[in-house]
């Protein structure tokens, strides 16, 4: 049997899988670079990481974590407020108050109950003193100068109703007297007279009087 000659059939298929290299001029073959694989990026690499930069990152994500926690804590805590002084405000209720009354002295009783009246004359009597004006409220008949002397003492005006010399008619007069026309007894008391006359002209007994003409005279006995 002739003998084969040439490559075996192994040396044949060791030679189909490696790659064609090129052949240079000089004979040399290109040096391929042994680090190649390791600066691509391959399906299934692993990164590595030191041990420094994976506590960084650890540190920033728990100090985001806690920035996080801490504005929604305070969020819920301003809500919370917010809510709790509403219905504060929409259940209060003002409390009732119980008035307790002043005791009052058994012997001061008599006096708060009826407070005292002032030692005013009959209201006919004549009380004027020689030397000192009085005001005129008004000259009228009996009945009218009673009606209005009363009306003005209810009212706080001491007041009196005088009968005319030798006349059917009556003068309605007014304490205090006084000396001075433009002292203060006189203003205060014309205002008083004033304040009064508006009242009494509401009253059908008035006539539409409201004593703007009551004037000052002075008596002499």
């Amino acid at each position: 049997m002739p003998k084969k000659t040439g490559p075996a059939l192994y040396e044949l298929m060791g030679k189909g899988n490696q790659p064609n290299r090129p052949i240079h001029s000089g004979g040399e073959q290109p040096e391929l670079d042994e680090n190649l694989s390791h600066n691509v990026i391959s399906p299934g690499q692993s990164f590595r990481f030191s041990i420094g930069s994976i506590g960084v990152c650890i540190a920033v994500v728990i100090a985001l974590v806690a920035i996080a926690y801490t504005m929604g804590f305070n969020r819920g805590q301003s809500v919370a407020r917010e809510d709790y002084g509403t219905r504060l405000l929409e259940g209060f209720e003002e409390p009732e108050i119980d008035v307790v009354p002043t005791k009052v002295p058994p012997q001061l009783q008599e006096e708060v109950k009826t407070p005292p009246k002032p030692q005013w004359g009959p209201v006919e009597s004549d009380p004027r003193q020689s030397g000192r004006y009085y005001f005129t409220l008004m000259q009228t008949t009996e009945a009218g100068a009673l009606q209005l002397a009363g009306f003005c003492r209810e009212k706080g005006l001491e007041t009196y109703a005088i009968s005319g010399h030798n006349t059917r008619s009556y003068r309605v007069i007014a304490l205090p007297g006084f000396i001075d026309r433009n002292g203060a007894i006189a203003v205060s008391l014309r205002t008083q007279i004033e304040a009064i006359g508006r009242q009494w002209a509401q009253l059908k007994a008035s006539g539409g009087s409201n004593l703007q003409d009551a004037y000052p005279s002075l008596y002499t006995e």
